[in-house]
C-alpha cells in the first residue's frame, strides 16, 4: 500500500464521522443553541428595540470572532475522538496508508467542522428570526449574507488595481492556510489544551509582528480614500514576506503534523500524542 487510494481514504474517513458522529451533533447542537440565544441577548441589549440592518450588520462583525473560534476548535480537535485505547487502535490498524489516514482526519476536522458551524449558525439565525417574528412581527432579516461580506477579503469588493487585488487574496490566503496548519500541528502533537496553546502562540506571533512595525515602520497594505473615492494604494514589501513566510511556516506545520502522526502509539502520557524518547 504505497500508492495512495480515494477508495480507502473515504473508507477511513466514513469510519471517522461515524465514530465521531455524536460528538459532532453535540458540538452543531451546542453552537445552534449559542448563536440563538447570542442574537436575542444583542437584541436586549439594542437600544433601537428590534431588528434593522445596522443591527444585522453590528452583530454579524461580532460573530465572525465566534465563527473563527469554532473553526480552530474543530481543527485542534483533529484526534481528539481517539484518546480512547479502542478507538486509537482501531484508528492505527486501519487497512489505509499513514498519509491516507492523516488526510482523512484533517479533512473531516477541518472540512466537516467547518460545514457543521456554518450550518448550525444558519440554524440559530434561522430560530432567531422565526421566534422574533412570531413574538414580536420584526422582519425577516438574516445576518448569514453580511457574515459572508466580512469573510471576503477587501480587494474583491473595493476598486483596487489588479497588482493590490492579487496581492492582497494571497496575502489573506497563506496566512488562512498558516493558521489552519498552526491548530493542526497543536491537534496532532497535544492530547489538552491544544487549541489554547497553539491560539496563544498565534496571539504571540502577531504581538510580535506588532512590535516590529511599529519599531521599524513596517507596512503591508495602505489605502486612502476621500469622498468616498480611492486615491491611494500601496502593497507593502512586507505583504510579498509575510506570503512567503506563511507558506513555509505552513509548509513544515504539516509536515511535522505528519512526522508526528506517524509515531503514534496505542498508549501515550496525558499530554502528547508522540514518544520522543523512542
Amino acid at each position: 500500500m504505497n500508492s495512495f487510494s480515494i477508495k480507502r481514504f473515504w473508507k477511513t474517513f466514513c469510519w471517522i464521522m461515524s465514530v465521531d458522529f455524536r460528538n459532532l451533533m453535540i458540538w452543531a447542537f451546542g453552537f445552534t443553541l449559542g448563536i440563538f440565544l447570542g442574537e436575542l441577548l444583542f437584541l436586549m441589549f439594542n437600544s433601537i428595540g428590534g431588528v434593522s440592518e445596522g443591527w444585522i450588520t453590528s452583530t454579524a462583525n461580532f460573530f465572525v470572532v465566534f465563527v473563527i473560534i469554532g473553526f480552530g476548535i474543530c481543527t485542534s480537535n483533529i484526534f481528539v475522538g481517539f484518546g480512547k485505547k479502542t478507538n486509537r487502535e482501531a484508528f492505527l490498524m486501519m487497512p489505509a496508508t499513514n498519509l491516507e489516514k492523516f488526510l482523512a482526519a484533517m479533512v473531516y476536522a477541518s472540512l466537516v467542522g467547518f460545514l457543521t458551524i456554518f450550518v448550525a449558525f444558519c440554524l440559530g439565525d434561522t430560530l432567531r428570526m422565526v421566534f422574533r417574528s412570531v413574538v414580536y412581527g420584526d422582519a425577516w432579516l438574516s445576518t448569514i449574507p453580511e457574515l459572508l461580506i466580512d469573510f471576503t477579503p477587501d480587494a474583491v469588493l473595493s476598486p483596487h488595481s489588479l497588482g493590490y487585488r492579487l496581492i492582497s487574496l494571497v496575502f489573506t490566503g497563506t496566512m488562512i492556510v498558516w493558521l489552519h496548519s498552526l491548530y493542526t500541528l497543536g491537534g496532532t502533537l497535544l492530547r489538552k489544551y491544544a487549541f489554547v496553546i497553539a491560539s496563544i502562540v498565534f496571539i504571540f506571533s502577531m504581538v510580535c509582528l506588532s512590535y516590529l512595525w511599529k519599531v521599524y515602520g513596517f507596512s503591508i497594505f495602505q489605502t486612502n480614500y476621500e469622498h468616498g473615492e480611492l486615491v491611494f494604494e500601496e502593497a507593502g514589501i512586507m505583504a510579498y514576506i509575510l506570503s512567503v513566510v506563511f507558506v513555509l511556516l505552513s509548509v513544515f506545520n504539516y509536515w511535522a503534523s505528519f512526522r508526528i502522526f506517524k509515531g503514534f502509539e496505542l498508549i501515550t502520557n496525558k499530554w502528547v500524542n508522540y514518544d520522543f524518547h523512542k
